[in-house]
């Protein structure tokens, strides 16, 4: 249904790295958690010399910093999975404040210069009084893409979104007209919407699907809120095509 627009767009996009149908049905959230997890470790281990997960693990005392799974949720626009959203809460540890602030900068440094989609949401202080230890919670949130290839950003996710049918002007189902609407949604870590969306409505306005289809129109569209730091545009375009019985 959608492979012409879908060649046409490989075809002529060269600034997004997936250009692909949106994906249906419920997430693969265990999948994608396990991603962001694995990840995260990553990224938490080139700041600090020991980090480990935490699932079941009540009263044992964290290393360096410990890292807790919060939630995996999917995330939609009018109906399509974008990403899922997994929260994350890393709880860093040292003797004493200054080390803690030296701690917990070098895991936000390399938070912020990783590749991945994550965005921190919130941090808090605390003190051990038991174990004598500074304390600091940070809360992230990490964005899986829900269809992965190459750098995974900027992605652009191509649905249907709606069929809508005229009665036939003869009465006998005869050439009737058929008004088709695709959304378009943008998704990326950069705040290149604009120049993307330039890109997508020079691949589409104008261009016809067959040559008896009327051309693609623009219809209309909205920037989108995401989790991880992304920026997201939703668009939709409409062409008009004839169907007949015979």
């Amino acid at each position: 249904m959608l492979s012409a627009i879908l060649d046409r767009l490989n075809d002529e996009l060269s600034s997004f790295e997936v250009v692909a149908q949106a994906p249906s049905g419920a997430a693969i959230t265990t999948v994608d958690a396990a991603a962001a997890s694995n990840a995260l470790k990553t990224v938490l281990a080139a700041a600090v010399p020991n980090v480990y997960a935490v699932e079941a693990e009540e009263g044992k005392e964290p290393t360096d910093a410990v890292y807790r799974l919060v939630s995996a949720k999917p995330v939609e626009i009018d109906g399509v999975r974008v990403l899922t959203a997994v929260s994350f809460v890393v709880t860093v540890r040292a003797k004493t404040y200054a080390l803690l602030m030296a701690a917990l900068g070098a895991v936000e440094a390399q938070i912020v210069a990783s590749a991945e989609a994550v965005s921190i949401t919130d941090a808090m202080l605390d003190y051990d009084d038991v174990n004598n230890y500074h304390l600091a919670g940070v809360e992230l949130i990490y964005a899986v893409p829900a269809v992965v290839g190459g750098e995974d950003w900027p992605a652009l996710l191509v649905d249907v979104e709606s069929y809508s049918a005229s009665p036939s002007a003869y009465d006998n189902f005869v050439k009737q007209r058929v008004e088709r609407n695709y959304s378009f949604t943008i998704v990326s870590n950069s705040d290149n919407v604009g120049a993307l969306r330039a890109e997508l409505q020079a691949a589409l306005l104008g261009w016809q699907q067959l040559p008896t289809d009327y051309e693609m129109q623009y219809v209309g569209g909205g920037a989108v809120q995401l989790p991880g730091g992304l920026y997201a545009w939703r668009d939709t375009y409409g062409d008009t095509t004839y169907i007949s019985a015979a």
